[in-house]
């Protein structure tokens, strides 16, 4: 393996109509699994599973161990961060109290603050008495999940709003757990899922809870993993049938329509819509099969290209990386659609997982993406 790949591999490159240069980022391995990225290029992720601890990364300083609690051994949450990168959601333990909570962090202090458990209906399962897993663009609200003294190991989507403190968004399904996942710019629209008719992609405006159907009407397994900043546009996870690939959507929280956006012509049953631009005009994921995303295939979808993989996007307007980089998943876009994140590996080599980071300073068209199929350009090797 050469060092370029043991190091993070780097490169500028001119991107057509003579726009400002693109980079492309790929992490020494180990570093982690990035989840989202800001504004202003600062990524974040989980260092690792079972006890591993968030880092937050950028070009300047790379990969910086910021504490708190990666999935695993009971406790859940993923890092998000605000839009002008101040501000990181997730979860953090509590030594005092002996348990892990949502939580924020603040890159200006370099600390945590903890937000315990839903106030009159909280208790402690496991290891945990809430988990974060999303936060709004302005960083003043936390999202995800409270456990509650109404069921059994029964939990709630939760909210925590500066100035106000966590509250209970409920769940809608007497006995069955709700999560939130994301939220909006204000935090006034969050995304997440609902169980009880299997697991449901839902939507809390302003506190009331809203389930996310298809176009036929059908419910079917999927769950929402962001909202636009404005709260119009919310996507998600879908399973398609067990010989039928999965199809991206889009949900219209103003008109309540469903739309669905397809998959890429080898596209696979399971696929993911794991962030969305500011505006809703661009969403990246990914779609896989059985097993992890990581295996999968990393897409992008707008309006003028449809889906397409992030690889032929990137090839289409000229960004150059390392000509054996495979792109399995893009789990992150910032508001501004400047950058993305995810995760990829080497020559299809799982053994080599790292997380990507491309910039692009001003979102170019592609070449091509006619209705005759995707026409790119040569990436370049320089």
């Amino acid at each position: 393996m050469n060092t370029a790949r043991v190091l993070g591999w780097t490169v500028g490159c001119a991107l057509v109509a003579g726009s400002a240069q693109a980079q492309f980022w790929a992490f020494a391995q180990d570093t982690g699994l990035t989840d989202d990225i800001s504004n202003t290029g600062v990524a974040v992720g989980s260092s690792g599973f079972a006890g591993g601890n968030y880092f937050a990364w950028t070009a300047d300083t790379g990969s910086q161990d910021i504490g708190g609690i990666s999935p695993g051994n009971g406790v859940g949450g993923q890092a998000k961060i605000s839009n002008d990168g101040r501000y990181i959601g997730g979860t953090t333990f509590n030594a005092a109290m002996d348990w892990a909570e949502m939580s924020r962090y603040d890159r200006n202090t370099s600390s945590w603050a903890g937000f315990g458990m839903i106030p009159g209906i909280g208790q402690q399962i496991d290891a945990e008495v809430s988990s974060g897993w999303g936060m709004s663009g302005d960083g003043r609200s936390v999202v995800g999940l409270g456990w509650t003294t109404l069921g059994t190991a029964d939990a709630h989507a939760a909210q925590w709003i500066e100035g106000v403190g966590m509250t209970d968004l409920g769940s809608n399904a007497v006995g069955n757990s709700s999560r939130a996942n994301a939220a909006n710019f204000d935090g006034s629209v969050v995304a997440g899922w609902q169980d009880g008719n299997g697991r449901q992609a839902a939507y809390w405006k302003n506190g009331v809870e809203h389930l996310i159907f298809q176009a036929d009407g059908v419910t079917a397994e999927q769950e929402a993993f962001d909202v636009s900043d404005d709260g119009r546009y919310v996507t998600g996870f879908g399973v398609g049938g067990f010989f039928d690939p999965g199809s991206l959507w889009r949900y219209d929280t103003l008109l309540e329509t469903y739309e669905s956006l397809g998959n890429i012509p080898t596209g696979e049953s399971r696929v993911a819509g794991a962030s969305i631009s500011g505006d809703g005009s661009m969403i990246v994921g990914g779609t896989w099969g059985f097993g992890p995303a990581t295996f999968g295939t990393g897409i992008l979808w707008t309006e003028a290209t449809g889906v397409v993989k992030v690889s032929d996007y990137l090839d289409s307007i000229g960004v150059s990386y390392d000509p054996g980089f495979v792109f399995a998943f893009a789990s992150g876009i910032s508001a501004d659609g400047e950058w993305l994140t995810g995760w990829g590996n080497y020559d299809g080599n799982l053994g080599t997982t790292t997380s990507w980071v491309v910039h692009i300073p001003t979102p170019a068209a592609p070449l091509v993406f006619a209705g005759m199929g995707l026409i790119t350009i040569r990436r370049r090797r320089d």
